[in-house]
C-alpha cells in the first residue's frame, strides 16, 4: 500500500493507538443481550459510561429474579416517602440501633445516611467505582471472545453465566436496596473522626480485627430493630437490610 509523503509516522501512531485500544463487543451481541430488558433498564444503561460497565449492568439485570419489583423508586416516589409513616418507622428502628450501640460503646456513635439512594446517585457511583471497573474490564475481554458472528442469540446465555474474578461492591444501577429504603449503611464515628467506614478495604483491618462488626451486630440484636444482616456477598459488615413490618 502506498502512503502520501509524510504520513508514515501518523499511520504508525494510529496503529499503535489502535493496538492498545480497549476491546469492544460487536453491537449485535450487545443488542441481543439487552433486547429483553424493560424501558427503565435501557434508560439506565444509556447513562452508564463505557461498554464494559454497561455489560456488567446488563448481566445483573438479566439475572435479577424480579427486575420490576426490585427497581429503585422514581423521584416522585421518593418524595412521597418523605414524612410518611413508613419512613418514620424505619428511622425509629435505625435510631434504636444507634442508641443501643452508643450505650454499649461509650464515646462512639453510629452515623447513618437516611436518604433514599436515587437512581442518579447509583449511576454516579457505578461509573466511578473501582471494583465495578475491574470487573467490567475482565468482562469486556471475555465478551469479545465469546461473541461469535451468527451466534449472537447465545451471547445472552453466556453473559448470564459469566462470573467476575473478584467481588463487585455495588449493585447495578436500579437494583440497590438503598433505592427502596430497604437498606442502611452504618459507620462508626468518634466525635468528628471516622473510625470504621464503608470502604471495602477496611473490612478486615477495621470491622473484623477491631471488633466493630461484632459490636454493630450486637447493637442490632439488642435494639430489636427490624434489620437483618449484615450483607455477606459482598462482605459488608456495615450493611443491614430493613424488614418493614406488614401493614
Amino acid at each position: 500500500m502506498d502512503f502520501l509523503p509524510g504520513t508514515a509516522g501518523i499511520v504508525l501512531l494510529l496503529a499503535s493507538q489502535w493496538s492498545h485500544a480497549a476491546p469492544a463487543v460487536p453491537g449485535a451481541c450487545f443488542d441481543a443481550a439487552a433486547a429483553s430488558l424493560p424501558v427503565q433498564a435501557g434508560e439506565a444503561l444509556d447513562r452508564i459510561e463505557g461498554q464494559g460497565r454497561q455489560l456488567l449492568a446488563v448481566r445483573s439485570y438479566l439475572r435479577a429474579a424480579d427486575l420490576a419489583g426490585q427497581w429503585s423508586w422514581s423521584q416522585e416516589r421518593i418524595e412521597a416517602y418523605e414524612g410518611s409513616a413508613a419512613q418514620r418507622a424505619a428511622h425509629a428502628d435505625v435510631a434504636r440501633v444507634q442508641a443501643a450501640f452508643a450505650a454499649a460503646n461509650p464515646g462512639y456513635a453510629l452515623h447513618v445516611n437516611l436518604q433514599v439512594r436515587s437512581l442518579d446517585e447509583q449511576v454516579r457511583k457505578w461509573n466511578g467505582n473501582a471494583s465495578v471497573g475491574a470487573a467490567a474490564d475482565a468482562l469486556l475481554r471475555a465478551a469479545t471472545r465469546a461473541c461469535r458472528p451468527g451466534r449472537e442469540a447465545l451471547f445472552e446465555r453466556w453473559l448470564r453465566s459469566w462470573r467476575p474474578p473478584a467481588a463487585v461492591n455495588l449493585a447495578a444501577p436500579g437494583l440497590s436496596s438503598h433505592g427502596q429504603a430497604l437498606a442502611y449503611d452504618f459507620q462508626v464515628v468518634q466525635g468528628d473522626t471516622l473510625v470504621a467506614g464503608t470502604d471495602s478495604r477496611s473490612v478486615q483491618s477495621r470491622w473484623i480485627a477491631d471488633g466493630w462488626a461484632a459490636r454493630l451486630a450486637a447493637a442490632v440484636r439488642e435494639s430489636g430493630a427490624s434489620l437483618s444482616g449484615p450483607l455477606r456477598r459482598p462482605d459488608e459488615p456495615w450493611h443491614y437490610r430493613y424488614e418493614p413490618s406488614s401493614p
